[in-house]
């Protein structure tokens, strides 16, 4: 067996870039945490009723309609991931969460006061690190490329082709081997039988919501809310996946994906009962509308078989993808109450369609569809499918306490629960026929858990200035997969050419997500 060095790769030309797909726009929109101000997050997010908090804005916009007086306030935070991080790669992040104001405006009429709220606030941190060895039992990522690459084999007027550059490339740099079936057909595939795939991700940035709130009360029984945001995202990460087995090799890649979103929010919360403090609430989120691009290289080189390493490599001017995605209805109901000036309880419930998350393109695109028409928004029918195939809608529980020993002083408590986001045998099917794929190069899948949060929080409220610290534990595993197995059913020459394996599947290896956070607030209220 031979095996080189890792960062020896970096020093190799690129080819093109991985192409966007259903796990990875999961992986940049699922907003399956709590993130803004330490009062906030400390009551794990449960605030849709109770309201009065400038970070309630992304659950309920008539949150902000309970403030009746102006509030500045900013959160800094960090985080640590659980997972040992590879190469020396810090485990934990500085992070700036959240700032805002609120402009109350007062009685602008009869019985009736107005707000108006600005929020910067995280969604999404994606500072994460990933290191994971899965054993392959004679398994190889480079059947899967052979299988896919013969699988869009083309005769051409000089000879073959391929549909993909990355496949194209492959083959030129002598990865795939050329065999000929009892038939006497042709076909390619790569000769590595796989021991251990060796996979590494970094990734960072983050998901922003910039939230602009118009809100109000009639009777201070009757609250509303309208919120229009503007997200922000920012993703990058470096990747590798190093097979060892009869020809080791490494797949390096570099991604970035950044684009800007736009929804709306509204939201109501009632009292219904004119002397109780019990209300209860209620807010729907729009898709958002995500703008986004995409782009990155990578590299590969493999062992050949005179025992050297071949360099398979390729580069595009235009080296990019531009798509839309929509992200999801929300629904959510909130009850909640008080108990004079030292309890208040807060529980609610959120529904996110994400398996109805759709991806498309530009109206002035290139890109066309399986039946030859040109692809525009919601138009990928390929990718949609299996998004709707693989990922079900989410189920969020959250709950949340306050007490106050003294008047000054607040202790916080809370608890989320979130369904896992994936169906039972969900895959990462490379053979789908989208045109995301034109330029796929990567393989990896994590099939997420459900996440839990626990959540702690201490906070002091002066006559002007307040001051508030939480602590956030987020438990979160997930099923890592090198490639999809699907080649050893579906594939007849590898099956022919490997009975021994033909119906064997790949055993997931289990990845830990946890991270622990902290958030600090300082704010003034005037």
């Amino acid at each position: 067996m031979k095996r080189y060095i890792l960062f020896a790769l970096m020093a190799l030309p690129v080819i093109g870039a991985q192409a966007q797909d259903t796990y990875l726009n999961d992986r940049a929109t699922n907003t399956s945490d709590v993130i803004g101000t330490a009062r906030y997050v400390g009551m794990g997010g449960a605030m849709g009723a109770l309201g009065a908090d400038i970070s309630a804005i992304s659950n309920n916009p008539a949150s902000i309609g309970l403030m009746r007086r102006g509030t500045l306030s900013f959160t800094l935070g960090g985080q640590i991931n659980d997972a040992k991080p590879a190469f020396g790669d810090s485990r934990g992040a500085f992070t700036f969460d959240q700032i805002g104001i609120v402009f109350p405006f007062g009685d602008v009429g009869d019985e009736t006061r107005l707000n108006f709220a600005f929020n910067y606030q995280k969604k999404i941190n994606y500072n994460q690190g990933i290191f994971t060895q899965q054993k392959l039992g004679g398994l190889s990522q480079g059947d899967m490329f052979a299988w896919i690459a013969n699988s869009t084999f083309k005769e051409g007027n000089d000879g073959y082709y391929f549909d993909s550059p990355f496949y194209d490339n492959l083959y030129t740099a002598g990865f795939f081997r050329e065999f000929t079936n009892q038939a006497g057909d042709s076909y390619f595939r790569n000769v590595n039988a796989g021991e251990t795939g060796i996979y590494y991700r970094n990734s960072s940035g983050s998901l922003q919501a910039f939230d602009f709130n118009l809100s109000g009360s009639v009777s201070d029984r009757w609250f509303w809310g309208l919120t229009f945001g503007i997200d922000h995202m920012i993703y990058t990460h470096s990747a590798s996946y190093e097979e060892i087995g009869d020809d080791s090799y490494i797949l390096y890649q570099d991604q970035k994906l950044k684009g800007n979103g736009l929804n709306i929010k509204a939201g109501a919360i009632i009292r219904p009962i004119e002397d109780s403090p019990f209300r209860f609430g209620l807010a729907v989120e729009t898709p958002t509308w995500n703008v986004l691009r995409h782009t990155g290289m990578a590299a590969l080189s493999v062992l050949n078989e005179q025992g050297n390493y071949t360099k398979a490599s390729y580069m595009d001017d235009d080296n990019y993808l531009e798509y839309n995605v929509y992200t999801p209805w929300k629904f959510r109901a909130s009850l909640g109450s008080t108990i004079e000036d030292y309890f208040a309880w807060d529980v609610e419930y959120e529904y996110s369609m994400n398996n109805y998350t759709k991806m498309g393109y530009p109206d002035n695109s290139d890109y066309y569809d399986y039946d030859g028409s040109a692809i525009s928004m919601n138009k990928d029918r390929a990718m949609n499918e299996m998004t709707h195939a693989n990922i079900k809608g989410v189920h969020n529980v959250r709950a949340g306490f306050e007490v106050k020993p003294i008047s000054k002083l607040a202790l916080r408590g809370g608890y989320n629960f979130f369904s896992k986001p994936y169906k039972k045998g969900a895959r990462l099917d490379q053979t789908c026929n989208t045109p995301a794929y034109d330029w796929s190069t990567s393989t990896e899948y994590i099939n997420l858990g459900a996440t839990h949060l626990f959540t702690l929080g201490i906070g002091y409220q002066g006559k002007h200035f307040f001051a508030d610290l939480a602590y956030k534990y987020r438990v979160q595993r997930g099923d890592f997969y090198a490639f999809d197995d699907q080649f050893t059913s579906l594939n007849e020459s590898f099956i022919f050419e490997n009975p021994n394996l033909a119906g064997m599947t790949l055993q997931p290896t289990e990845v830990n997500l946890d991270r622990h956070n902290i958030a600090v607030t300082l704010g003034y209220r005037f």
